[in-house]
């Protein structure tokens, strides 16, 4: 099972997380987090969740591009 982080968490890692609501049977949608923000809430309420889909690193911390100054 995916590690679920609950609305008003910090996201820890950027990347593109699904959405998952209690009782939707898993299908959920996907959406894009950035580290140091919090996870947004959810119009569902209880039992909503985040699940990371695939990380991403940020491009001006990545070591192959250049900072653009």
């Amino acid at each position: 099972m995916a590690d679920q982080h609950r609305p008003g968490e910090k996201v820890q890692t950027s990347g593109i997380y699904k959405v998952v609501k209690e009782g939707d049977g898993g299908s959920g949608f996907e959406v894009t987090c950035v580290e140091g923000e919090r996870f947004p809430p959810t119009r569902s309420g209880k039992g909503a969740h985040y699940e990371l889909v695939h990380a991403a690193t940020h491009s001006h911390k990545h070591s192959e591009l250049g900072s653009g100054d």
